[in-house]
């Protein structure tokens, strides 16, 4: 039996609600491992778990995925396709934060609470006196503050310009400059909708290997990426403007958006360099892109505005 075919076995036997997360997780690990499951080890589960705490994924997230495998690793052996060679009482899993930790943080905020409750109750007449003490005082006039002149309109627009002009390079960098690059997956095929990620995992070959990848967007979002920014800020879709918002959001995410606002590109760029390896596309390193790089922003800048230079 195939690995494909175990994997759907296993997948069938899940409740619906789990069915598509069960799959992706599997399909997710056999890209990662490369190799058949019968010859997967401890170590290659370890390796992977290692990884997506590398990625800060969200904790949930994490765990399930861990548990999915395991599952999948324990049905494989039940059913003898699968080599009693992993041991599934030593699967790796993240350790919880101590309760106690927890009981103590929720313990003060409760007694602070209570306590602030408590002198409210307690002492109303002491805080009638004080209120009408305050009231009965004169007020004093405001002072005068000398007259600012507004800055230029332009001028306020400085830092927006900068960070749309970097994303342009985002998606010049990730070949999905074109107008139909919101829609576009890895490998350049298109999804028709945009009420959701579109999950599709698509196989190429990139840096002179194969490399298999469920990125999609103008900023070739993972599926897991995506989720853990909808879910933190509510988004419902995939939409342009929701591909746009969570860019900047993730650019926030690694410290990178000051130095994209104040102009400097090539911080911005080495931060970002793990999040859109096609930074490095141009010559194989930062440092080699960096040139091409450059050109592109202050072309997307210029656009958006004339004469303003970029300080690396």
């Amino acid at each position: 039996m195939s690995d494909q075919e175990l994997i759907r076995l296993w997948v069938n036997r899940k409740s619906t609600p789990n069915k598509r997360f069960s799959w992706q997780a599997a399909n997710h690990f056999r890209t990662f491992v490369e190799k058949p499951l019968a010859q997967v080890t401890l170590a290659d589960v370890q390796t992977f778990a290692a990884a997506m705490r590398a990625r800060k994924l969200a904790p949930r997230f994490y765990k399930q995925t861990l548990l999915a495998l395991k599952s999948l690793f324990a049905f494989g052996q039940q059913t003898r396709i699968l080599p009693a060679a992993i041991p599934l009482q030593g699967w790796p899993m993240r350790e919880r934060r101590k309760p106690s930790k927890r009981l103590r943080f929720r313990l003060s905020w409760t007694l602070c609470i209570f306590f602030c409750f408590f002198l409210g109750r307690m002492t109303p007449k002491l805080w009638g006196q004080t209120i009408s003490a305050e009231i009965s005082l004169p007020k004093e006039p405001l002072p005068k503050v000398p007259a600012i002149d507004s800055p230029d309109k332009a001028e306020d627009d400085i830092e927006r310009d900068r960070v749309k002009a970097f994303l342009d390079m985002i998606a010049g960098a990730e070949g999905t400059a074109a107008s139909d690059g919101y829609y576009t997956q890895y490998t350049g095929t298109k999804f028709a909708s945009f009420s959701d990620h579109p999950r599709e995992m698509r196989c190429g070959r990139r840096y002179g290997k194969k490399l298999c990848s469920d990125a999609a967007g103008r900023y070739q979002f993972l599926s897991t990426t995506w989720d853990r920014f909808a879910k933190k800020f509510g988004v419902q879709d995939f939409s342009p403007q929701n591909q746009d918002l969570m860019a900047i959001e993730l650019i926030r995410e690694r410290g990178a958006l000051g130095d994209i606002e104040a102009g400097q590109l090539e911080p911005a760029v080495r931060k970002l360099a793990y999040i859109w390896p096609s930074f490095r596309r141009f010559g194989g390193s930062v440092e080699s892109s960096m040139p091409k790089l450059e050109a592109m922003y202050q072309k997307n800048l210029g656009i958006y505005r004339q004469g303003l230079v970029v300080s690396n």
